[in-house]
């Protein structure tokens, strides 16, 4: 008998930033989660979402994460962005201890320069700088289905997947203060934790 492989999902994520090196985060108001009886439904994220099982029987290596990507941002921000080749992603990956099950989950964040985005912004979102960033990790709520109260602060908190990536679309940022600030963010993470 062989070992069971492992069937991952895969989420992708656009650290979109502006031209001061803002970054932008949509609030959630999906309630599903792939955590097992989560819902980060009212915490702040990047725009993004999963991979659909389609997409990857259509599209090769090259391109299934681009259009994924592409779809995502345009359903969840009404922003179309563009990418004419393979940009720079960023692997994050859910640790199985915060699922207490079997989870394989891999969430690429893929940098969006001021030049590569363009449309009208939907849904309730916000422009945040590292230090903003900062205090909505540290104020991270889940939702609570029971009382149907939304979550605060960007989804899992501190220090956790998606505050990782958006610190690493940081480190990209147009404003180099905010770039320095972020790296210095991500190994004050590395040594917290």
């Amino acid at each position: 008998m062989g070992e069971e492989k492992v069937t991952p999902t895969i989420g992708v994520f656009a650290g979109i930033l502006t031209v001061n090196g803002k970054l932008l985060l949509r609030r959630r108001v999906e309630s599903d989660s792939i955590v097992p009886g989560k819902s980060f439904k009212g915490n702040w994220e990047l725009p993004g979402g999963g991979v659909m099982k389609e997409e990857t029987f259509e599209a090769t290596n090259e391109t299934v994460i681009p259009k994924a990507l592409a779809r995502e941002v345009k359903e969840k921000a009404g922003l179309e962005i563009e990418m004419t080749s393979m940009l720079a992603m960023y692997p994050a990956i859910l640790a199985k201890e915060y699922t207490k099950k079997e989870v394989v989950d891999f969430a690429f964040v893929v940098i969006i320069q001021p030049d590569q985005w363009r449309g009208q912004l939907k849904g309730e979102t916000m422009w945040v700088s590292p230090g903003e960033l900062y205090k909505l990790a540290r104020k991270f709520e889940p939702a609570d289905r029971k009382t149907g109260k939304d979550g605060k602060g960007i989804v899992s908190g501190y220090g956790k997947r998606m505050h990782r990536m958006a610190l690493m679309s940081f480190s990209h940022s147009p404003n180099e203060g905010y770039s320095f600030e972020a790296r210095d963010a991500l190994v004050a993470i590395h040594f917290d934790m």
